[in-house]
């Protein structure tokens, strides 16, 4: 599943626009990205948890 076929999932179970749920997705992942650029840990419960660690 990419973030288009997230988008379409989430427009049809919520009764949204295609492009109206790509904007809460595209915003969910910016969110995501923006917190693990600032060094912060992202917990999704039920998903997971996601940080930016050294290599």
């Amino acid at each position: 599943m990419n973030n288009t076929d997230l988008a379409e999932a989430l427009a049809a179970d919520q009764g949204l626009t295609k492009a109206d749920a790509r904007k809460y997705v595209d915003a969910v992942f910016s969110s995501i990205a923006n917190a693990a650029a600032k060094g912060q840990e992202v917990s999704l419960n039920g998903f997971g948890k996601f940080k930016v660690s050294a290599t």
